[in-house]
């Protein structure tokens, strides 16, 4: 049987630094500014796909489509879409 494909959208948010200024901590969660620090998208996006594997398709050798956003927000959390294609 014919596995679908996977496309996969993942949206990392992390807290703004304490050291922030109050206006800098305005434009990172506006996105103005965008976080430029570890994880990068890469691993971020490699640790996702790889702790889905069998619980929301059988192996992740099936993601055709992928894209990862680093973002800022007051709680740090990941926003992750999944939707089969083809």
């Amino acid at each position: 049987m014919r596995r679908p494909g996977i496309e996969m959208r993942i949206m990392a948010f992390f807290e703004p630094p304490k050291s922030a200024s109050k206006v800098k901590r305005v434009q990172m969660i506006y996105g103005l500014i965008h976080p430029i620090k570890k994880p990068d998208a890469d691993n971020i996006a490699k640790i996702i796909a790889d702790s889905l594997n069998h619980l929301a398709y059988r192996d992740d050798s099936q993601i055709v489509e992928m894209a990862v956003q680093k973002r800022y927000a007051e709680t740090p959390y990941v926003y992750v879409q999944i939707r089969s294609i083809g």
